[in-house]
C-alpha cells in the first residue's frame, strides 16, 4: 500500500510536475552558464618547417584564441599558457595549401573545469616553396670616397662565398650578398676591417653570419701631365764658343702618381745638351738627355735630338791667331 501511495502522489498532477523539473534544470544550467565567462587572446603562430619545403609570401603571425571558464580561472590565464602552430614536414611539393593550426594548452589549465577553448578559424592558407642550397659571392658595400688623388685598387673579403638557405625560387635568384657598409673615406693607404653581411629577403638564412675581413688596398691614380716650353740646359760647352741661336724649347709628357705628379715642376736640369766633345765651330746634331724623378715615367718627348751650331766667341778668334804666332 505504501509503494502504491507513493506512486499514486507523484504520478498526482505529474505535467506540471514535469514542467517544473525542467524548469529547475532551466535555472540550473542557466545560473551555470552565468558564472562562466569568455576572453579572446591573440597567440603567435609558429611555423614549423623541418621537411622539405618552408613557408613562402605572407603568412598569418598569430590566430585569435576564445577561452570560457569562470572569471577566476580566466585572469590567471596567460598567454604564454597557449600556443598555435602549423606543420609543414609532410608537403613536399610547391604550392598553397589550407592547413589545420594545432592549439597547445599548458598542463597548468587542464587542471581547470570548466575551462573551454576554441579557435575563430582553425585553418590557415600558406604557400610553400621547396628549401635550396646555394653559395654565393659576398660583395662589399663601399660607402665614401678615399683620398683626392687616390683609388681603390682591390677589395678582397674572406671568406669571399657564404652559404645560404632558402626557398628555391628565391635562393635560384640571388646572385651575391652585399656586406653592411664599408667606410673607405679619406683612405690613402691599405687597410682591413670586420664587416657584416646585409639581409636582403626575410626568408633567406646566412648560415655564416660573421663577421668578415674586408682587405681594403689603396692606390694613387696614376695620370699623365704634359709640361711646354723646357728650357735645355747646356752642359760643358768651351767657353771660348758661343751658340750661334738660342735652343728650341721642348716639351714633355709624364705619367705618374696624381698626388705627386700635380705638384711637380721641371726643374733646370729636366732637359740637358752635353757640349763636352765640342773643339771647334761647326753645325752639330746631338741627342737630349732627360732627366726624369724615378717614380715618373717619360710617356712622350718632343725632341730625341737637336740641331745647333757652334761658334767662337767674338775676340776669342784673334787671341787664339796671336797665340798661334807667339808659338
Amino acid at each position: 500500500m505504501n509503494t502504491k501511495r507513493l506512486l499514486d502522489k507523484i504520478l498526482d498532477k505529474w505535467p506540471a510536475k514535469v514542467v517544473c523539473l525542467i524548469i529547475a534544470i532551466f535555472l540550473y544550467f542557466f545560473h551555470q552558464a552565468s558564472l562562466i565567462d569568455s576572453k579572446t587572446i591573440v597567440v603567435p603562430l609558429q611555423i614549423i618547417e623541418n621537411g622539405i619545403v618552408m613557408q613562402i609570401g605572407n603568412a598569418p603571425k598569430s590566430v585569435s584564441v576564445i577561452i570560457r571558464a569562470d572569471e577566476e580561472t580566466i585572469k590567471s590565464v596567460m598567454p604564454s599558457d597557449i600556443s598555435a602552430s602549423i606543420c609543414l614536414d609532410d608537403i613536399t611539393q610547391k604550392g598553397t595549401y589550407k592547413l589545420p593550426v594545432k592549439i597547445n594548452i599548458s598542463e597548468s589549465l587542464m587542471e581547470y573545469d570548466p575551462f573551454e577553448i576554441k579557435m575563430k578559424d582553425d585553418t590557415v592558407t600558406i604557400s610553400v616553396d621547396r628549401k635550396a642550397i646555394k653559395y654565393v659571392p659576398i660583395v662589399p658595400s663601399v660607402i665614401g670616397e678615399v683620398a683626392n688623388g687616390y683609388e681603390i685598387e682591390s677589395i678582397t673579403m674572406s671568406p669571399s662565398t657564404i652559404e645560404i638557405i632558402g626557398p628555391e625560387s628565391i635562393v635560384n635568384a640571388t646572385e651575391q650578398i652585399y656586406t653592411t657598409r664599408l667606410n673607405v673615406s679619406n683612405a690613402e693607404t691599405n687597410f682591413s676591417t670586420e664587416t657584416s653581411y646585409q639581409q636582403l629577403n626575410k626568408l633567406l638564412t646566412v648560415v655564416d653570419e660573421g663577421p668578415f675581413k674586408a682587405e681594403v688596398t689603396v692606390k694613387p691614380k696614376i695620370i699623365e701631365k704634359e709640361y711646354d716650353s723646357i728650357k735645355i740646359e747646356v752642359l760643358y760647352l768651351d767657353t771660348s764658343f758661343e751658340l750661334a741661336e738660342p735652343l728650341p724649347l721642348v716639351s714633355i709628357k709624364l705619367s705618374g702618381a696624381m698626388p705627386v705628379l700635380e705638384n711637380y715642376i721641371p726643374s733646370k736640369h729636366t732637359v740637358q745638351l752635353n757640349l763636352y766633345d765640342i773643339k771647334e765651330e761647326g753645325t752639330y746634331e746631338l741627342p737630349l738627355r732627360y732627366v726624369i724623378p724615378a717614380n715618373f715615367q717619360l710617356i712622350e718627348k718632343s725632341d730625341e735630338e737637336i740641331t745647333f751650331t757652334v761658334v767662337r766667341k767674338p775676340g776669342e778668334e784673334g787671341e787664339e791667331e796671336a797665340a798661334e804666332a807667339e808659338n
